[in-house]
């Protein structure tokens, strides 16, 4: 008869090795999308900060009529002019100090 202690252990092991063999093709996309974004960038097909149009989708909220984001200050950035929350000490968009000496 099997051990049931070995039998989990096989079983326990093959399912490591898949989530192994997952993660890596994962992360070999994520490093081919990155490669061809870097390409486009020194081909000059792409900005070199081009905006990221999922970050910058924001819900907005209904009751309030100006659009704001939720009603939140923000600081537009010196070096690329990106608009930033007022909390951040660094630009979203080109990763410049917000403030003097941050």
């Amino acid at each position: 008869m099997v051990d049931p202690g070995l039998l989990y252990l096989a079983v326990i092991g093959m399912l490591l090795l898949v989530a192994l063999g997952l993660g890596v093709r994962v992360l070999r996309g994520i490093v081919g999308d990155a490669r061809e974004i870097r390409r486009k960038r020194r081909s000059g097909e792409l900005e070199p900060y081009a905006e990221d149009e999922e970050y910058d989708r924001v819900p907005r909220d209904p009751a309030e009529g100006d659009g704001e984001r939720g009603g939140t200050a923000s600081t537009t950035c010196p070096q690329c002019g990106a608009d930033n929350d007022a909390a951040f000490d660094y630009c979203r968009r080109c990763a410049s100090p917000l403030r003097p000496g941050g």
